[in-house]
């Protein structure tokens, strides 16, 4: 059995959790020790009075954790309701929140569409670390309009992180609907990948006639991502202006590329 300070601080973590103050997360748990008590004994091991006890047991019905004897108004005990009642609202909030998110996933293309930078200032984030590359990832997957592109050395990329990390996200961008262009320097090993694979919802055409680099840059909603895999670094930058020009760099060299 954990200790009793460990299950202390667990009944506290849950109770925030839901939005106690203070107070109450206090007298839920005086109360879930002592068992049905009357007010005066409560206020005695809160050290208030007897009206901010009422003060606070309106809190906590509030949030549905009270219940009292049946007994006559002046001669009920106080109780609170089982941690089982906390672990069902805790659940409760967790599939809400989960439900939310699904939601609003589901139409952030279209949030992203009608989001308009204007005049506000370019933003730029230096991330470094091979766990920020995949958050990158995964913000690509969030965001993205339905299709993004990539623009440079794909084996590098690869380096950057794992070959089945690349494969994992490649399966859930196809889940999501999300098409990719892929303009990558020629390589043996990458040969087979030449074409359109229409399951995998991509595309994907060898640069021709330019020098070998590691670095590459990837285009989705109104962002590009500069990657330098060899410390790993990645820029994020969110400027429509930029974003334009290497969408229009990214255009030129699809149409010369070999398909």
């Amino acid at each position: 059995m954990a200790e009793l300070k460990e299950i202390k601080q667990n009944v506290y973590n849950a109770l925030k959790e839901l939005g106690l103050s203070e107070l109450e997360i206090k007298l839920y748990t005086i109360s879930l020790l002592l068992g049905p008590s009357s007010l005066s004994t409560l206020a005695k091991h809160l050290g208030i009075s007897r009206p901010n006890v009422y003060k606070i047991i309106n809190g906590l019905e509030r949030h549905g954790l009270v219940k009292f004897s049946d007994r006559k108004k002046y001669a009920r005990t106080f109780m609170v309701e089982s941690p089982t009642t906390v672990l069902e609202k805790l659940r409760k909030k967790r599939d809400k929140s989960e439900e939310l998110d699904y939601q609003f996933t589901a139409i952030m293309p279209d949030l992203i569409t009608l989001y308009r930078q204007g005049e506000t200032s370019t933003k730029i984030k230096v991330l470094e670390g091979k766990e920020q590359f995949l958050k990158l990832y995964d913000a690509i997957l969030e965001e993205a309009q339905g299709q993004t592109e990539f623009f440079g050395s794909l084996t590098d990329a690869i380096n950057a992180t794992s070959l089945e990390q690349q494969k994992e996200w490649g399966v859930k961008r196809a889940r999501k609907g999300i098409k990719l262009r892929s303009l990558i320097l020629p390589s043996k090993e990458l040969e087979s990948l030449r074409g359109i694979n229409k399951k995998m919802l991509r595309e994907i055409r060898f640069l021709k006639n330019i020098e070998s680099f590691p670095a590459s840059f990837q285009i989705f909603a109104n962002k590009v991502i500069i990657w330098q895999p060899k410390v790993p670094l990645a820029i994020l930058i969110e400027d429509e202006n930029l974003v334009k020009m290497f969408r229009n760099i990214f255009e030129t060299f699809w149409k010369q590329a070999d398909a």
